[in-house]
């Protein structure tokens, strides 16, 4: 991207708006070692004009040095990176920058594999053939804060993440009666955005409840929230 400076008649106004412009957009580090893939991954995911900037990483210690430098919002990583794991990868990740957000691109792989992930920070686990379309819808979900997995793998993450859902005394017990329901809106298999609107809050609010529930959860993940909400006896309520 180039740089621009404001013309001298606009003054605030330009700045102003270049940082709301500057404040919408979705960092991203691809971690990929197969350049050929990691590039042409980037020509597609900068055609989205809130997708920037975009960088790549082609090995483990690449992306442990581009997190702690440039702290972007979402990572994209290779489900194996130079021979390193990218789940372990993942964990790495959340620790140098807790607020980073990271997505898997994967073949098949047990759930198990996919709950281990979840467990590191992974909040999405997706084909390596996936649609660029998805992919974006996907990168963009998960800097909201949500959580992006296939339909045919969820129902046996969420599964195994009942089962073995943490134990945290009294993990569910200080929740405020708008938390309870923010948390049984998860249950019920809904988006922020539809929280926002059937409780008639922000997304804005909206997030900080959720960001509240985990830290009094003590998970990291709204689906390992979900699956603590359903180990604790909530059930959906949709039909």
């Amino acid at each position: 991207m180039v740089r621009q400076e404001a013309p001298s008649d606009l003054g605030g106004v330009w700045t102003h708006a270049h940082q709301q412009a500057a404040a919408s957009n979705i960092s991203v580090l691809l971690g990929d070692d197969h350049a050929i893939f990691a590039e042409a991954l980037k020509v597609r995911l900068g055609r989205e004009a809130d997708l920037h900037p975009i960088s790549i990483a082609y090995d483990a210690e690449q992306v442990r040095a581009r997190v702690t430098r440039d702290r972007p919002r979402v990572v994209v990583l290779d489900i194996a990176l130079a021979g390193v794991s990218g789940v372990a990868l993942a964990g790495h990740v959340r620790e140098i920058s807790p607020e980073t957000r990271v997505v898997i691109l994967s073949g098949v792989e047990p759930a198990t594999a996919i709950v281990a992930a979840v467990r590191c920070g992974v909040r999405a686990w997706l084909s390596k053939t996936v649609r660029p379309d998805d992919l974006v819808r996907a990168i963009r979900g998960v800097a909201r804060g949500e959580a992006w997995f296939a339909p045919d793998v969820l129902g046996q993450v969420l599964t195994a993440l009942v089962h073995r859902a943490p134990e945290t005394p009294g993990a569910l017990a200080a929740l405020t009666p708008r938390e309870t329901e923010v948390l049984q809106c998860l249950v019920n298999g809904m988006t922020r955005d539809q929280i926002a609107r059937g409780l008639h809050l922000t997304t804005n609010t909206v997030r900080t409840h959720i960001q509240n529930l985990l830290a009094k959860s003590g998970v990291h993940t709204t689906l390992e929230l979900t699956a603590l909400a359903f180990r604790h006896g909530f059930r959906s309520t949709q039909r």
